[in-house]
């Protein structure tokens, strides 16, 4: 037996695991997100989630954020497009290969939102971490498949062509 197939999920699951993911990705957007790493240098500045979404929407149409360390926050920005567009692919099966392409450019995504955060001596907090673990539930059942159906006396039902 294979790993898949032990962490595979029911479509009931699956759907679950994608609104539960939904709401603790959109919940995030009213938290704060990030902060300034060194109050002592200056302000102790705080940005929620829908501010940093913000930010980065509009340096998606800045020609000068794509010249320095600013394209790894706009990067962050299409997160959040992405997991849209991925969320209601979901509910298909026919656009599986389209959705592992946006699953694998959402984690490029994230490791780039951590190294401007470092860069620009930024701290996450709470709504970073509950954006990404939303982003990552929502994406978890790409990973988990979907458990073949089963008949009453166990055996798997082929599936129709």
């Amino acid at each position: 037996m294979s790993l898949r197939s032990r962490i595979a999920l029911t479509h009931r699951q699956e759907l679950v695991c994608r609104v539960l993911g939904l709401c603790v990705f959109i919940a995030a957007f009213l938290m704060p997100a990030c902060r300034d790493k060194a109050p002592f240098l200056g302000s102790l500045d705080i940005y929620p989630g829908w501010q940093c979404a913000q930010v980065t929407f509009v340096g998606a149409f800045s020609k000068n954020s794509y010249q320095s360390w600013d394209v790894l926050a706009v990067m962050s920005g299409w997160i959040n497009p992405l997991i849209l567009v991925y969320f209601v692919l979901s509910f298909t099966a026919r656009f599986a290969l389209l959705r592992r392409v946006l699953a694998v450019a959402t984690l490029v995504c994230m490791v780039a939102t951590w190294v401007f955060f470092f860069i620009a001596s930024l701290v996450p907090m709470i709504g970073h971490v509950l954006w990404i673990v939303g982003a990552l539930i929502i994406l978890s059942s790409e990973v988990t498949g979907r458990r073949p159906a089963q008949s009453e006396d166990g055996d798997q039902i082929q599936a129709k062509s």
